[in-house]
């Protein structure tokens, strides 16, 4: 079915285009607009046709030949005129239809608001992280991320003060037990332990891995508040880790906490003294989830276990290795080592990190480059009224109750620009109205900062309104999309299901066409296959004495295979010349061959030559359907040809042989 090669070829481009998204713009196309033929009212240009045709033979330098492009250019008048139709009927505005292609819409804008630069950047950064795990201690000082300035300065103090005691030899720990917001620290002295990328946020990660061994971060900002980070250590990357455990609860109280404890040195010296590590992880492990596949757990890295548990078994050197009884907050552990994996390669790990940094904080260094780069390329251009409407902003705003005065003089006044797109104080004001939540900000501060989220929204709204302006691949690639879902609608309605569902059309066709449904000669035979001569010395006796019972397939195959499954097989079936090479080795006359094929023996019983005969409905009815598909297509192109009648533009059409022919 031509739609689908056309479909997948859609997938292939989009596929290109999502990792290298092209620069080239409208006013750069390779070939001038000028119309090349029209077809139901509407017009087809050279652009177009020229682009299609080069990526649809981007690997096929041959194709640029005359005769090439007069062959795809009929073949581009056929999809147009289904297009035609598709539309004629309405199927372009249907709510099925506009869902679905804006679906894909969605994903076809994706690379082209994103700064590819500043992801393989990240890209790379994160890896060559992964690379070395960081063990640090951290001090933090809350504070809203978007706190008043006075709050922010008086965090920001705060903690350059702890800093500069930290500097002055005073002891971390000491210091993140008494003065860190982060609860942990009264009993870890603000220690994280070891960890690598992504498993912080990105400004803390950034800090870990910028600060020498030994040293204290200068403050650096959070949306936790302030930090300042002490590296105690670096180690290269573990990779990942497989173990089991058998893991023993601890209880509330003391008596039952020993216990506990006194259990899980039993089983420990159970299972180091040789007893089957599955049946103690069976009998005792209160792991719900995997005493029974012997405490098995998921690969993990540094991260991504308690600390205590991490450790101990990233420690472990052997398969087979057992741990000494370790406790997290879980219980008491111990572990035994299955396996260890290196870090993956940047090739293997690359499409998980581009996922993970567009849920990281990350994703927001790309907007933000995104969004200078689309101020500078659209024209964004503020005036003199955003000075105005801070004055506006009162306690009502902060409690999500704030409304504009509906007739004040300045709604009117032109906030900022796009481009030729203005923005008055009324569009801000809405906005805010309508996004407006209850906050902890000071009024201004909170305007202040909606005022920024609607300049930053308008911006990517204008990018997107005008992709088809500024970039030729994305403008062709929506085109395709929107009338790739068209053609496979109405090729379901028209060629595909007719051809399935009119079963008398499907028998007509083929009584009409019986003649090229032929069978050439073939011989009706049976091919006994065996590694053991005896074996099909026996079967061969069957066949001379006509036992028909016993030479039944699944009979003997049962009878010979009883003890290993490739003592004997047995095909059987009609064979035309090229089908089976066993078959084609004999000599197609009834009785029974003996001949040795790739180290085993063939018995080859030639039942009856079969003479050239048409071939049953029933036997090629998925061909038979797809001949039928065919025709109805050819016959239905014509009446589309008469409803829609084609001009072609010879100018148009002598400018696209002269741009393409090689």
């Amino acid at each position: 079915m031509k739609f689908h090669v056309w479909f997948i070829l859609i997938l292939i481009v989009s596929c290109k285009v999502s990792s290298d998204v092209s620069s080239v713009k409208q006013d750069d196309s390779p070939v001038k607009s000028t119309k090349l033929f029209d077809v139901g009212g509407e017009s087809v240009y050279t652009d177009e046709f020229a682009y299609v045709y080069k990526k649809n033979n981007v690997n096929n330098d041959s194709a640029f030949t005359h005769g090439d492009i007069k062959d795809y250019l009929d073949l581009y008048i056929k999809f147009k005129l289904k297009i035609a139709e598709a539309k004629s009927r309405g199927m372009d505005t249907t709510d099925a239809f506009i869902r679905e292609f804006d679906t894909y819409k969605e994903q076809l804008k994706k690379p082209y608001l994103s700064e590819n630069q500043v992801t393989e950047k990240l890209v790379a950064e994160a890896y060559q992280r992964y690379k070395e795990e960081v063990n640090a201690s951290h001090i933090l000082i809350q504070v809203d991320a978007q706190a008043a300035p006075e709050d922010t300065l008086k965090a920001y103090s705060k903690i350059s003060e702890i800093r500069e005691k930290a500097m002055n030899g005073t002891d971390f720990g000491k210091l993140a037990k008494e003065y860190s917001d982060d609860p942990s620290a009264k009993m870890n002295k603000g220690n994280l332990g070891y960890f690598t990328s992504f498993q912080m946020v990105y400004p803390f990660e950034s800090a870990a891995y910028n600060t020498e061994e030994g040293k204290v971060s200068k403050p650096i900002r959070t949306k936790f508040g302030y930090h300042i980070v002490k590296v105690l250590d670096r180690r290269p990357s573990q990779g990942s880790v497989e173990v089991s455990h058998i893991m023993i609860r601890i209880k509330p109280n003391k008596a039952d906490s020993l216990e506990s404890r006194n259990k899980i040195f039993e089983i420990y010296d159970q299972a180091v003294g040789g007893v089957s590590w599955e049946d103690l992880a069976k009998q005792f492990s209160e792991d719900i989830n995997t005493k029974n596949s012997g405490g098995l757990l998921k690969p993990f890295k540094v991260g991504q276990m308690p600390y205590a548990f991490q450790e101990s078994a990233f420690a472990l050197a052997q398969p087979g290795d057992i741990s000494d009884p370790v406790m997290t907050p879980y219980g008491w552990h111990i572990i035994r080592l299955e396996k260890k994996y290196p870090l993956e390669s940047f090739k293997e790990l690359e499409p998980s990190i581009k996922s993970r940094i567009n849920r990281d904080s990350r994703a927001e260094l790309n907007k933000k480059v995104l969004i200078e780069r689309l101020r500078k390329e659209n024209g964004f251009e503020e005036a003199d009224a955003v000075q105005k409407i801070w004055s506006h902003a009162d306690s009502t705003l902060i409690k999500g109750r704030w409304s504009y005065p509906k007739e004040h003089e300045i709604l009117d006044d032109v906030l900022f620009k796009i481009a030729d797109e203005k923005y008055t104080v009324e569009d801000f004001f809405k906005y805010l109205g309508r996004e407006q939540r209850p906050n902890s900000h000071s009024p201004e501060v909170y305007m202040r900062l909606q005022y920024n989220n609607f300049t930053d929204d308008r911006i990517i709204f204008y990018e997107e309104n005008h992709l088809e302006e500024k970039y030729i691949d994305y403008r062709m690639l929506v085109n395709e999309y929107r009338e790739g879902i068209l053609l496979f609608e109405l090729m379901e309605q028209e060629v595909w299901n007719k051809a399935v569902e009119d079963t008398t059309g499907l028998k007509t066709y083929y009584n009409e066409h019986k003649s090229e449904y032929q069978w050439g000669q073939r011989v009706d035979a049976v091919i006994y296959n065996s590694d053991k001569k005896d074996v099909l010395s026996e079967i061969k006796e069957l066949i001379n004495s006509n036992d028909s019972l016993a030479l039944v397939k699944s009979t003997l195959e049962k009878h010979y295979n009883n003890k290993t499954a490739l003592t004997l097989q047995v095909t059987e079936g009609a064979f035309e010349k090229g089908d089976n090479d066993t078959v084609d080795q004999v000599e197609w006359v009834p009785g029974v061959y003996n001949l040795d094929v790739s180290g085993r023996s063939n018995l080859v019983w030639v039942k009856e030559v079969l003479e050239p005969a048409p071939k049953k409905l029933d036997e090629i009815k998925g061909l038979v359907i797809s001949d039928y598909q065919n025709y109805l297509e050819k016959l239905w192109v014509k009446e589309l040809k008469e409803r829609y009648p084609v001009n072609i533009n010879d100018s148009g059409l002598n400018y696209i042989y002269e741009k393409l022919e090689k």
